[in-house]
């Protein structure tokens, strides 16, 4: 009689019968390669006693809501018989079962590889902490990372993520730091995902070079903030105060003050706010009223205060006759000032200007007014800011009627100042400063109405000066506060970054290892030693020459049974990435009907139609050279019919890190600072370790194109050492020769055959060699056991083959067609012809040259000719002659350029080389390509200008002639072509520096300027 022993979190449950758990053990179903099934029992029955009660704390009692036992989670359970662990795993409640008051409970048991799988539950990569790898985004950072084997868990690949990939500098392309984006290790990954559920692994292939080689490179639109670095930039401070005396108010008195309509003689205090609300990061000082952005915090940023003010004024001694309805008034500006990390002045933000009255009287003699510190809407105390200073800086009377104003509102003493998306360096400093000044607020009718010398309220007219008779006035602050908002608009150079934001989003952590599980064939069995350690190697790996005879525990008086290849489920087996929508994977797809770096095999069976599709999370990443450079670049973008090229968020994507690769055409890493290194080397990443020279290759198998050549002098080998023919070709070699066997058969098993069972090992009976894929329905108590085998038929390890490749449709290695080449960029949309990617065009029907650089198009059948730099085109038609740089064409059409430095606006010529032409002494026919003339008349001559009978003028076109010197006239002749200029025949200059614009709106001239 076996003894059965069961511990569920640790306890000993007692067991009144046998358990009879009928446990299957798995490592890969035959005939699905990827599926990686959990050694599990069927349900077995736990009756009720006192401590499975209390471990389930009493679930069943259907009265009580007080229960916290969550059957959703897992309960550590380990199985054993006669001592020997049959199963280590965790417990799942099923259902309970309540018989006539008897109590029992069902259960699975899942072992530990599927306890493995299930521990990480929904948990996503971006749950992991990366926090180890943060570091400040700049120049020496990212080329540190650059070492080959990597000595950092991340790097900095050069991936080409949109258009304006680099930028040119004498003809040499410069990378800045912007441009480049980190990827992490594979393996770092992993390792976080083990440690995070407390598992460890043991691999050879895991901790080898190659696996080390693996990143996962940065996918997202942009590189936004997290909302952990979001609140270290933040801070929020109020009561305001005078920063030179530490009071709330402006105690001035003003004895002999001068007015002064703009503002000239203003007085100027800085404002402190005592209190800080939120300020984690210290960011604000409350001693020296600075705000200042930290170390590593440059960006763009909102600043906002408010300043609530009310006034006080108190009349001279002597009172005055109000002849008008007049007041006293504090006027000033509130500024946002930003200053460098020095402390000098750099510039006023943003300011608003204000205004605070004294009422519609005279104080009266020695009287005071305050204003009130809550206006109502209807109150004549605050004036709207915007209109009493427009009233002060024009001296204009209100539009209002009397005792009337604008835009009241209920917190006219509160005045609000912004400055929005500005971008702020670290060691800058934000002030807040009040200006503020003394001033007379009169209401009249008209100017008639101001006499020359009047009293009015504490002011005196003499003539046109005004002048104050003596009072004192004050400006208290009744509240406010300072405030930031980040604009998350992504990070700038010299940002530390959050390397747990840039983690691929939405990614599970589980899919993620099964994504490389699939990948590489990897077979993962506990460690009958640690049971929180898994063996995990690749399938050719895992098997090792040790054999386990099991002859005599064959059952012969079951039936063997044994079925041949044709038994199996599928015809096709296809192995492929997940298809992503960036511009270089729908081309793929569109061309060839299929994913890029998908392989299949499919068998010789007129039986079997199925298809059986392994497909990992990752998506292809197809790598793009270009014409100007021997740089092979991963490239990532998107294009539309509207916006051309552009970034795009991508899928979760993984790359072989290669080094440095070697580049004839040097380029500059470059920061903005303007420092610059120059590199004859490159940092490639790709799906080939080499794009050249490749060993291994990322693919399942070789594409049918690739999308670069060999130029430059450059020979590309080929390898189809993929991921098929590398990890999974042996595999199916075996299962569908027409030799091989799924075999199965029924065997005694001992508890101790269980505890030590190991799927690595070959399995010996009957004469012949298995491998063991599956142990159904064990049961301790009848261990006649059923056991699937694969036959071994002997198969050939691969050997990677290689040859080069020169673009032949035809060429093979062993059965792998190799790629042909194409540039992948001639045609995007429309039968727009272009050749790289600094090639933006919206429209149709287009060609740019493939060695013309830094060309925009929006509109149709224009031509860019080759070596063109710096092309703007918006309109259609034209040319752009060979090595023309610096060339715009705005709203312009059929035009044909030959130069350099060139702008048509509206088909004139406004810059450069022969937009202005200057006559001397000569006679001339107006060119349409000129815009302006410049006639000197100093000689004998007149100078007539006459125009072209043979070409067709351009309805809008505009001419500019001026005349330069004193002597003789320029005759402009509309006559020439039977026309008019204004209705007459001609128009003459005749003074010096004078001039004339006509425009011809299709049948004549007309003067639209002269001087």
């Amino acid at each position: 009689m076996v003894k059965e022993e069961l511990y569920i979190g640790g306890y000993v449950v007692e067991l009144l019968g046998s358990l009879n758990p009928n446990l299957t053990f798995n490592i890969a179903d035959v005939s699905k390669p990827d599926s990686r099934n959990a050694d599990h029992s069927k349900t077995i029955e736990l009756p009720a006693s006192k401590l499975i009660n209390q471990i389930f704390e009493h679930i069943f009692e259907l009265s009580s809501d007080l229960q916290t036992f969550n059957p959703n989670l897992k309960t550590d359970v380990i199985y054993l018989v006669d001592g020997e662990i049959q199963i280590d795993g965790y417990l799942q409640l099923k259902s309970i079962k309540d018989i006539k008051g008897q109590i029992s409970y069902n259960c699975i048991i899942i072992g530990r590889v599927g306890n493995f799988i299930a521990d990480m539950q929904n948990a996503k990569l971006s749950d992991l902490d990366l926090s180890s790898l943060n570091h400040v985004w700049n120049k020496a950072n990212q080329a540190a990372t650059w070492n080959l084997p990597l000595t950092t868990d991340y790097v900095y690949p050069m991936i080409n993520y949109d258009v304006n990939y680099g930028t040119l500098n004498s003809g040499t392309e410069n990378w800045p730091v912007s441009t480049l984006f980190p990827a992490v290790k594979a393996k770092k990954y992993l390792d976080l995902i083990f440690a995070s559920i407390g598992y460890t692994y043991t691999s050879t292939f895991l901790d080898n070079s190659f696996f080390n080689t693996l990143i996962i490179p940065f996918s997202q639109a942009d590189f936004k903030l997290s909302e952990t670095e979001v609140l270290t930039r933040l801070f929020e401070v109020n009561d305001p105060e005078i920063l030179s005396t530490g009071n709330d108010d402006v105690n001035v008195t003003n004895t002999a003050g001068v007015y002064n309509d703009n503002y000239a003689a203003l007085q100027s205090e800085f404002i402190n706010f005592n209190i800080e609300v939120n300020d984690p990061s210290n960011l604000y000082n409350n001693t020296i009223g600075i705000y200042e952005v930290a170390a590593s915090k440059s960006g763009f940023y909102n600043i906002e205060t408010m300043l609530q003010l009310q006034g006080e004024f108190t009349a001279p001694s002597d009172a005055a006759t109000l002849n008008w309805n007049c007041q006293s008034a504090i006027c000033g500006y509130i500024k946002i000032n930003k200053y460098d990390a020095n402390g000098n002045f750099i510039s006023t933000l943003d300011s608003i200007n204000y205004g605070v009255t004294s009422g519609n009287q005279n104080a009266g003699a020695g009287g005071t007014v305050i204003t009130e510190a809550n206006p109502t809407s209807n109150t004549l105390q605050y004036f709207y800011h915007i209109e009493f200073i427009n009233y002060i800086a024009s001296k204009q009377l209100m539009a209002a009627a009397p005792n009337t104003y604008l835009n009241q509102n209920a917190t006219r003493n509160k005045f609000y100042v912004n400055a929005n998306n500005i971008y702020l360096n670290a060691g800058e400093k934000i002030k807040i400063e009040l200006d503020y000044g003394l001033f007379l607020f009169y209401r009249a009718y008209s100017p008639t109405q101001d006499p020359a010398n009047k009293v009015f309220g504490q002011w005196v007219k003499a003539g046109d000066s005004w002048s104050s008779t003596g009072t004192a006035y004050k400006l208290n602050i009744l509240s406010g506060y300072l405030t930031n908002t980040v604009v998350n608009s992504g990070l700038v150079e010299g940002n530390p970054i959050d390397m747990s934001s840039m983690t691929p989003r939405n990614i599970k952590q589980k899919d993620f290892i099964m994504s490389l599980v699939k990948m590489f064939n990897l077979y993962i069995q506990p460690d009958t030693q640690n049971n929180k350690n898994l063996i995990i190697e690749p399938r050719d790996d895992f098997y090792s020459n040790v054999v386990t005879d099991w002859s005599s525990k064959l059952d012969k008086f079951q039936d063997i049974e044994s079925k041949p290849m044709g038994a199996l489920n599928f015809k096709e087996y296809l192995y492929t990435y997940k298809q992503d929508k960036d511009y270089y994977n729908e081309l793929y797809f569109d061309t060839w009907g299929e994913v890029y770096g998908q392989d299949d095999f499919t068998l010789a069976n007129q039986f079997l139609k199925n298809k059986h599709k392994t497909e990992i999370i990752f998506s292809p990443t197809p790598s793009v050279g270009q014409d100007w450079y021997d740089r092979v670049l991963p490239t990532i973008i998107k294009y539309d019919d509207t916006n051309g090229v552009q970034r795009t968020e991508s899928n979760i994507r993984i790359l072989q890190w290669g080094g440095m690769l070697s580049t004839d055409q040097s380029w500059n890493h470059t920061n903005d600072a303007g420092t610059a290194t120059s590199y004859s080397t490159y940092p490639y990443a790709g799906m080939y370790d080499d794009p050249y020279t490749p060993t291994e290759i990322l693919e399942f198998g070789l594409t049918n194109e690739i999308y670069y050549s060999n130029g430059f002098n450059r020979v590309i080998t080929f390898t189809n050492n993929g991921l098929f023919n590398k990890y999974y070709s042996k595999f199916i070699q075996e299962i569908t020769d027409t030799n091989s066997k799924i075999v199965t058969g029924y065997f005694y098993l001992s508890p101790s055959d269980i505890k030590n069972l190991s799927f690595s090992s070959q399995y010996y009976f009957e004469g012949q060699y298995f491998r063991l894929s599956k142990i159904e329905n064990y049961n301790p108590i009848n261990p006649i056991t059923k056991c699937e085998f694969l036959k071994i038929k002997l198969s050939n390890v691969f050997q990677a083959g290689g040859t080069i490749g020169n673009g032949g449709v035809d060429l093979l290695i062993a059965n792998d067609k190799v790629p042909t080449f194409s540039n992948g960029n001639q045609t995007l949309k429309h039968n727009n012809s272009l050749g790289n990617l600094s090639q933006n065009v919206v429209g149709s029907n287009n060609y740019i040259s493939r060695s013309a650089r830094g060309i925009k198009i929006i509109g149709d059948s224009n031509t860019v000719n080759a070596n063109a730099r710096n092309v703007e085109i918006n309109g259609s038609n034209n040319i752009i002659n060979a090595g023309a740089s610096n060339v715009k064409l705005i709203n312009s059409d059929n035009q044909n350029v030959i130069s350099s430095n060139i702008t048509y606006i509206n088909n004139e010529i406004t810059a450069g080389a022969g937009s202005t032409v200057t006559v001397t002494n000569a006679d001339i026919v107006a060119s349409l390509n000129v815009q302006n003339y410049f006639c000197k008349t100093d000689g004998e001559d007149n100078i007539t200008i006459t125009f072209s009978t043979t070409e067709s003028i351009t309805i809008g076109k505009i001419w500019l002639f001026k005349k330069l010197g004193s002597e003789n006239r320029v005759i402009i002749d509309a006559e020439s072509i039977g026309t008019t200029i204004d209705g007459s025949e001609s128009h003459t200059l005749t003074a010096n520096n004078k001039y004339v614009s006509i425009q011809w709106n299709g049948t004549e001239f007309l003067i639209i300027s002269n001087n």
